[in-house]
């Protein structure tokens, strides 16, 4: 086997050695689960409704986790879809909420493959504010993405879009 080989299976190794390593921390360090809810209540799940999203719809964006929200009224934007985003929840008809998660490329890909890309991952919901009701949700997963976010916040506002146009399946 040459230097060169041996040095790589040496790094893949040790990768792997790394991940398993951080993964054992990762669930260790894991909250234990909460406590069983109390009343019927508390058990309540919102529901999840065929109902429309009018053109024009006046929706608040909640903020989000690694600022995803900014990305999502910036597809609004671009995807030109027929809703107003309002600042003031108060005022608005709609709310969308939800999660985002990027995964950076770790030292490994950026050295053997020269690929700075990222993983974006990322879920939201749009809830009639009037009357609690989920009337869309979306989950949206971008791997190697040169674009990460960006590229997430468009895809949701293109399917909010398909939405509005009654074309989302």
């Amino acid at each position: 086997m040459s230097r060169c080989a041996a040095f790589f299976s040496m790094c893949i190794a040790g990768s792997l050695l790394f991940t398993l390593v951080e993964v054992g921390v990762a669930q260790a360090q894991e909250a234990p689960p909460s406590a069983a809810p109390s009343s019927l209540a508390e058990t309540k799940t919102p529901v999840i409704t065929e109902e429309s999203l009018p053109r024009g719809a006046r929706i608040f964006v909640a903020p989000m986790s690694n600022g995803f929200d900014t990305y999502v009224v910036a597809g609004l934007e671009k995807k030109k879809v027929p809703v107003t985003v309002i600042t003031d929840r108060t005022k608005a008809d709609y709310e969308i909420s939800g999660v985002s998660d990027s995964d950076r490329a770790g030292w490994a890909k950026m050295l053997f493959l020269g690929s700075q890309q990222t993983n974006e991952t990322a879920s939201v919901k749009i809830v009639n504010l009037k009357t609690g009701n989920v009337v869309f949700a979306y989950s949206v997963n971008k791997t190697n993405s040169a674009r990460g976010k960006q590229s997430a916040g468009e895809a949701v506002a293109k399917h909010i879009n398909e939405k509005i146009e009654n074309r989302y399946h």
